[in-house]
C-alpha cells in the first residue's frame, strides 16, 4: 500500500486518452457506465490532525479502511487496464460496472468506522470526496471508448483539469498517511515497556 484512497484513475489517465485516439473496432451499443454526480474538481479541504490518546483509535480505524479499500479495489482496476489495452469493449464495461459496485460498498464500509473524533471524520470524508472524483474521472473517461468516439479539445481540457486536482489531492493523502503511520509507530514504541539488560 503506497497510497491513501487512490485508484487507478490517475494511473490509467494516459492509458484512456491513448485508447480514445484508437477506438474499438465495432464497439457495441451500451450503456454508460454509472456516473457519480461529482462534476467537477471540488475546492480542496485543508485538514490538519493531531493524533492524541483520545483520538488515536479513530485514526487507526480509518488507516485500516484505507488498507482494506486499496487492496480491495485492485482487481476491477487490474482488469480494467488489460480490457483497455486489449480493447475489448464488453470486458471494459464489466470491469467497470465491477468497480462501481465496489466503490460504492467501500463508500458504505467507511460509514460503518463509528469515528467519533471530528477531525478524523474531516479526513475520512476528505478520502471518500478523493475516491468519488476517481470514480467521476474514471466512467467520464471510458464513456468516449465505450462509445466508440474521441472526446474534442474542450472535453480533453475537462478531463485533465480533473486530473490534476486528483494528483495534488492523492499526494496530500498520501503525506497525511505516511505522517499517521509514523506518529503511532513512534507511540507505539514510546508505550512497550524498556527491555531489560541480560543478566551476565
Amino acid at each position: 500500500m503506497n497510497k491513501l484512497t487512490k485508484i487507478s484513475a490517475v494511473s490509467l489517465f494516459a492509458l484512456c486518452f491513448t485508447a480514445c485516439d484508437k477506438p474499438a473496432e465495432k464497439a457495441p451499443q451500451a450503456t454508460q457506465p454509472q456516473q457519480t454526480t461529482q462534476q467537477s474538481a471540488p475546492q480542496n479541504k485543508q485538514v490538519t490532525l493531531t493524533v492524541s490518546e483520545q483520538n488515536i483509535d479513530d485514526v487507526k480505524k480509518l488507516l485500516a479502511w484505507d488498507a482494506q479499500q486499496i487492496e480491495f479495489l485492485k482487481t476491477p482496476q487490474d482488469q480494467l487496464k488489460v480490457a483497455t489495452e486489449a480493447k475489448d469493449v464488453a470486458k471494459i464495461q464489466d470491469a467497470l460496472t465491477q468497480l462501481n459496485e465496489l466503490v460504492q460498498k467501500v463508500l458504505a464500509d467507511s460509514d460503518k468506522l463509528d469515528i467519533k473524533d471530528e477531525t478524523v471524520n474531516l479526513l475520512k470524508d476528505k478520502a471518500k470526496e478523493n475516491l468519488l472524483l476517481s470514480l467521476y474521472f474514471v466512467n467520464e473517461s471510458f464513456a468516449y471508448l465505450i462509445q466508440g468516439k474521441q472526446p474534442n479539445e474542450e472535453e480533453k481540457q475537462k478531463l485533465s483539469n480533473i486530473y490534476q486536482h486528483l494528483t495534488a489531492s492523492s499526494q496530500e493523502l498520501q503525506q497525511i498517511r505516511e505522517k499517521l503511520y509514523k506518529i503511532i509507530a513512534s507511540k507505539q514504541a514510546q508505550a512497550q515497556p524498556a527491555q531489560e539488560p541480560a543478566k551476565k
